[in-house]
């Protein structure tokens, strides 16, 4: 199914001059609003035929990062104006609660550029990226830099690789994609399990705390 869809995209960017860019653009724009679609694998293909004098390099390039930057602007105020209400209500019947949200939220804005930014280059998560960082309410001027950022840093590594290495490139970052998302879930993993055991420790010290104060006001009067 992908092969058949990278064979039509790329016989479409052979056949129709100009609005091949369009299409460049159009799929990278849905896959960063947060559709499934092969953007990455699209950059590559019309940088290959850029090598190949059927396509200029620069417009391929401005077309993916104008893409890549709207399309994640569009994911970003998807999320903000709807996904956090569809979590809060479907993600109780998951154990997710308004508190366990809240939570969640907290820990990604304190890595949310990081995010978004390496986001562009891990599979699934360039297509997340944009709702994440609405439904978690990133302040929106933080993100539109680090997204511009990403998409340039995207862009301009892949679309320059795949000009000159060929489709072989394909392969290689397809490799970083799967392997960027082990790591991302196992960090996602450890870093619930350290949370889980710092707040266990906080709401201890906290309670201990709380118990020995009123025995001080006790002994002082």
């Amino acid at each position: 199914m992908i092969e058949q869809l990278a064979e039509s995209i790329q016989h479409f960017l052979e056949s129709n001059g100009p609005l091949g860019y369009l299409l460049i653009a159009g799929i990278i724009f849905l896959e960063n609003s947060g559709l499934p679609l092969p953007g990455e694998t699209t950059l590559i293909l019309a940088s290959v035929l850029a090598s190949k004098e059927i396509l200029a390099f620069p417009l391929v390039l401005i077309a993916a990062i104008c893409g890549a930057i709207l399309g994640d602007n569009m994911g970003y105020f998807i999320g903000r104006r709807f996904g956090r209400d569809l979590v809060l209500k479907y993600g109780k019947v998951f154990g997710l609660t308004q508190d366990k949200f809240d939570r969640a939220e907290a820990a990604f804005l304190k890595n949310s550029a990081w995010a978004v930014f390496v986001g562009r280059f891990i599979v699934l998560l360039r297509i997340l990226a944009g709702p994440l960082a609405g439904i978690t309410r990133m302040p929106w001027p933080k993100f539109v830099l680090f997204n511009a950022l990403g998409a340039f840093a995207w862009g301009g590594a892949i679309g320059t690789a795949a000009y000159f290495f060929g489709v072989a490139v394909l392969k290689f970052f397809e490799g970083i994609g799967i392997w960027g998302l082990i790591l991302l879930v196992v960090a996602i993993i450890a870093f619930g399990v350290v949370r889980h055991f710092m707040d266990e420790r906080a709401e201890h010290k906290a309670a201990k705390k709380s118990k020995i104060e009123p025995e001080q006001t006790t002994t002082t009067r």
